[in-house]
């Protein structure tokens, strides 16, 4: 059966039943409500009727079940994309944090840092440009990796 199908046989379901009900009141002068005629109690009919709306007028409800199907299965979909989109920024985040952390570790382990130039040769970095680079990345990596 489809969703809307199920749908419509709860609404069907949950139409109001028309039963007899009665009102009994006991030798105690307690009152009870029952569907069946009590014989130890004086019990006479209960008319029981829905209240009628505050508006005044009883209209049918025009839903489209089609159509809140098709806006839940959309939500869904957003939101799963939404998780993984999340969940691959996050990863970008714990590669990028572990890089920064890696490069403090470098700079701050007490061995002198170089990289190789353009013609092949060997450049240290100066000990001032040293402790302004791991200055920046100890505040970077408090501001955006916790």
């Amino acid at each position: 059966m489809k969703p809307s199908a199920i749908a419509v046989l709860g609404l069907l379901a949950a139409a109001p039943v028309h039963a007899q009900m009665y009102k009994c009141v006991d030798d105690r002068g307690v009152t009870h409500y029952t569907d069946k005629p009590g014989p130890e109690c004086k019990s006479e009919k209960v008319d029981i009727r829905p209240a009628p709306p505050l508006s005044g007028k009883l209209e049918e409800r025009k839903e489209d079940l089609a159509g809140q199907e098709r806006e839940f299965r959309q939500r869904q979909i957003d939101q799963a994309r939404q998780d993984k989109q999340d969940a691959r920024d996050l990863e970008a985040q714990k590669r990028r944090c572990a890089g920064m952390h890696a490069e403090y570790q470098r700079l701050t382990s007490g061995y002198r840092v170089a990289r190789v130039n353009e013609k092949g040769e060997r450049v240290f970095m100066e000990d001032a440009d040293r402790d302004k680079r791991a200055a920046q990345l100890k505040s970077d990596i408090a501001r955006n990796c916790g």
